[in-house]
């Protein structure tokens, strides 16, 4: 096989095609608005939290226990409308439909969750295991409230293309989110208890706000709705809630499952897996990536899957994206010491966890590019059997491990989980919506990334070279690397459209 066919892609013409082009400008505006926003979320936040829950570390995993049932309740009470809009909106016939149809379901699964939630607190508290935080219970559903009525209409902003708009909205309300933690927390002050409750307090407000900017697209929610289309709609849908249900537990669950099954009493429990909760706070960066790239990505793939090249571009945009995670990747181990100083003293002592974390991270994100198939070929029934899969497995491998590797185990349950799944979903797409991915470059960059990532501290460690010889040295890695990717995906393809297709082999 030709050096040229085995080792680059056809980079330059994926930079002429309009339809790509486009993707790259979406991504980049839902980076800056979803991934920036984040990112200053998490560098003040973050490092914010961690001093004021220094001396009480339990209350740091409360609060990132708060956040995944957040998450997870925000998963099942979106009914994952957002994905089944865009699949409908799609078709000439449900087109002008789907949308008021959509919201009427999320306002009713919504109605039915926070009356539960007021009718049910006593069990809820019970099963939890808070010390005296009814009020938190509160706040955290009405900001699931809020947050999963906003979700169909940013959706439907995106499927527009409408990023600017997108990004501004997000990025305000989360830098008001950022102000208002930071202020509330820091001039009220009060016990650890009541400081939780004003970080909530400040996420209800700041979502309230966006709901208030979404307000054009939520009103066009109450539109007359064929309720006709509604058998259909949940019938696509209902796989993808298993999918986001399994997803979330598998993705942020690991706090919940240290809670109950590490050997101390409950608070015991929360104060040892405060650390493992600090490492995966830093390994986030890789997920922020991932979740911008799919913003914008899910509804290209809706949007151009009947064209003539739709297959070999969802191939070219998946090695495109391991490439630009192996970067990420490097990034944050090769500067592990410096993002640690976003994290109290405290909360530093399990950093090694990262690498693993990121690693996690960067497969789910090719899950996520994996298991395109199955919304396209509506074969959703299948990812649900997959995602309910590996969640059984990261559940197993941590009541397993936990005893013997404590919140190391939650690491390598999440990675072990995310290669499982993957495999799972690329075996079953070659078979249901074939799709021509380069295993073996993808393979590479991601097999030379880890080998880096464990010579290079080794190197450092060996010569005793200084920290900032060593922020150095890793700097001029990252440099090289992105030389690379440049004359292996760039310049050597572009050396090949100008002088034919036998100039590389030479």
């Amino acid at each position: 096989m030709p050096f040229r066919t085995m080792y680059s892609i056809d980079f330059y013409d994926l930079c002429q095609m309009a339809s790509l082009r486009s993707l790259a400008k979406e991504t980049l505006i839902y980076g800056m608005s979803y991934s920036l926003g984040r990112l200053i979320n998490f560098l003040l936040v973050t490092n914010f939290l961690t001093s004021v829950f220094s001396e009480n570390r339990a209350y740091f995993s409360i609060y990132t226990e708060i956040y995944f049932l957040i998450a997870l309740f925000l998963g099942i009470l979106g009914l994952r409308m957002e994905t089944t809009f865009f699949r409908f909106v799609s078709d000439d016939e449900t087109k002008s439909k789907i949308y008021p149809l959509a919201s009427q379901l999320v306002f009713l699964a919504c109605f039915i969750f926070i009356t539960a939630v007021y009718l049910f607190i006593n069990p809820i508290e019970a099963v939890l295991n808070y010390p005296e935080l009814r009020t938190h219970i509160y706040l955290a559903a009405w900001i699931c409230i809020l947050d999963v009525i906003s979700a169909l209409p940013f959706s439907k902003i995106r499927y527009q293309k409408q990023a600017l708009r997108y990004a501004w909205i997000k990025l305000s309300t989360i830098l008001l989110n950022v102000v208002l933690v930071i202020g509330i927390v820091s001039y009220f002050g009060g016990s650890p208890a009541t400081q939780l409750k004003y970080v909530l307090l400040a996420n209800l407000i700041a979502s309230a706000v966006s709901f208030i900017f979404l307000f054009p697209e939520i009103k066009e929610s109450f539109q007359k709705a064929d309720w006709s289309l509604a058998k259909n709609v949940l019938r696509y849908a209902s796989p993808l809630v298993i999918v986001s249900f399994s997803f979330i537990i598998i993705q942020y669950g690991a706090s919940s499952l240290l809670k109950y099954f590490l050997p101390g009493s409950i608070l015991e429990n929360l104060d040892q897996s405060s650390t493992y909760n600090a490492a995966a706070r830093l390994a986030v960066i890789m997920n922020l990536f991932v979740t911008a790239f799919n913003y914008a990505a899910e509804p290209f793939f809706f949007r151009h899957k009947h064209t003539e090249h739709s297959r070999a571009d969802f191939a070219r945009l998946s090695l495109y994206f391991v490439i630009s995670c192996s970067f990420v990747y490097l990034f944050t181990v090769l500067y592990r010491d410096l993002f640690a100083y976003l994290l109290d003293k405290n909360f530093r002592s399990e950093l090694f966890l990262i690498n693993i974390l990121l690693l996690a991270n960067i497969f789910a994100g090719i899950y996520s590019n994996f298991s395109s198939w199955y919304k396209l070929a509506d074969k959703n029934y299948l990812a649900a059997w997959i995602s309910f899969a590996g969640m059984l497995l990261m559940i197993v491998l941590n009541i397993i491990l936990i005893p013997y590797l404590g919140n190391a185990s939650a690491a390598y349950a999440n990675l072990a989980c995310y290669l499982f799944i993957c495999a799972l979903s690329y075996f079953q797409g070659q078979k249901y919506f074939p799709i021509p991915y380069k295993m073996w470059k993808m393979s590479c960059y991601l097999l030379v990334c880890i080998f880096i990532s464990i010579v290079i501290p080794m190197i450092y460690t060996f010569l005793d070279l200084s920290f900032w010889f060593r922020q150095l040295g890793s700097l001029f890695i990252l440099i090289l690397f992105v030389v690379l990717v440049y004359f292996l995906e760039y310049k050597r393809n572009k050396i090949s459209n100008e002088h034919g297709p036998m100039a590389i082999d030479q």
